[in-house]
């Protein structure tokens, strides 16, 4: 069960920040609730098209990390208001107008997460 509200998680999502790349798709998050420690990135669904932690890249500090690579042995240390660029490989689903985004994440602190926000392109 998270123990933190949805409308409170949502707030980590920097509106806007969605956009094509040329290596796919870009977002931001800025972690405005606390130090944390992510311990895997299951996976980011993109309106109906679920990317597996192997073809999502994690950028925090201008280093790049695979999501796959984070683990409880190999964690994220997400600070209080840092930055992170979440970005999908070869992500096509991307379309004009609303986006439905949902990260499923594990906190060490909080066990499995899930934010799930909306942005337009």
């Amino acid at each position: 069960m998270n123990i933190l509200p949805s409308f409170i998680l949502k707030r980590i999502y920097q509106k806007g920040s969605l956009k094509k790349t040329k290596e796919g798709v870009s977002f931001k998050l800025r972690n405005i609730l606390g130090p944390g420690i992510v311990t895997g990135i299951n996976f980011i669904k993109i309106n109906d098209e679920k990317y597996s932690s192997s073809v999502i890249k994690i950028i925090k500090s201008g280093a790049a990390t695979v999501a796959e690579q984070i683990s409880s042995k190999n964690p994220l240390i997400f600070k209080l208001n840092e930055d992170i660029t979440c970005v999908i490989q070869d992500c096509l689903e991307l379309q004009q107008g609303l986006n439905n985004i949902m990260v499923e994440l594990i906190s060490k602190d909080v066990g499995k997460v899930n934010v799930t926000v909306s942005d337009v392109i």
